[in-house]
C-alpha cells in the first residue's frame, strides 16, 4: 500500500476533508487541498518534517504512514498491518467518504505455538469449514525476539475485536498508534 494510500485512509478514518487535513498541516487556501490531493494520488511525495506533521495532524504514529525497508521490527509489522488493512479496499482504491471502519476480514490470523520437545512433535493446524482461501494456509514463524513479542501484543488486539471487548475502530486507532 502506498504512502498516499495509507494517508487516505488515515484521514477518512478521521472525517477529515483534504482542505482540514491541509489547514492542520500549515498549507492555507487552495493550497491546503491540492497538496493533501497530489500526496494521497502520490504525485508528489512529503518530505520527513510533512510526514510527522501529517502524523500529527491524523492522530497516528508516524511509522504509520512513513515508507519503510523492512529493516526493524517495527517495519515488518507495520507491512503486515497494512497488508491486513488492504484487504479492504479496492485495487482502485475507490472508499466511500468517511465509511464506517469495518474489521479485516481474516487475511491475518495469529496463534501462539506451544512448546515441544522435538521438531517431530511439531503440527500445526487449522479448521478448515473455517478457512475462507482456496488451498493450505501456510504459517509463519519468526525467531527475532521483539517482533515476536509485537505478534503476541498484536494477537491480544485481535482477540479482543473477536470477542467484542473492543470495537473494529478501536482496534485500527490501536494499530495506527502502535507502538505507544
Amino acid at each position: 500500500m502506498t504512502l498516499g494510500e495509507r494517508i487516505k485512509i488515515i484521514r477518512n478514518f478521521r472525517q477529515l476533508t483534504l482542505e482540514e487535513l491541509g489547514i492542520k498541516v500549515g498549507f492555507e487556501g487552495k493550497a491546503a487541498n491540492v497538496r493533501i490531493s497530489q500526496y494521497e494520488s502520490d504525485s508528489k511525495k512529503p518530505r520527513q518534517e510533512m510526514i510527522l506533521k501529517l502524523a500529527e495532524a491524523l492522530d497516528c504514529n508516524y511509522k504509520a504512514l512513513d515508507d519503510y525497508s523492512l529493516g526493524s521490527a517495527e517495519d515488518i509489522i507495520e507491512t503486515l498491518f497494512w497488508l491486513e488493512e488492504s484487504v479492504m479496499y479496492s485495487s482502485d482504491n475507490k472508499v466511500k467518504r468517511f465509511q464506517r471502519y469495518a474489521t479485516p476480514n481474516g487475511l491475518i490470523t495469529l496463534n501462539t505455538l506451544t512448546p515441544v520437545n522435538a521438531d517431530k512433535d511439531v503440527k500445526m493446524t487449522y479448521n478448515e469449514p473455517e478457512s475462507s482461501i482456496s488451498g493450505t494456509p501456510v504459517a509463519v514463524t519468526f525467531n527475532y525476539g521483539l517482533v515476536n513479542d509485537f505478534l503476541l501484543e498484536w494477537n491480544k488486539k485481535k482477540i479482543e475485536l473477536s470477542t467484542g471487548k473492543i470495537s473494529p475502530e478501536e482496534y485500527f486507532e490501536w494499530k495506527i498508534k502502535f507502538p505507544e
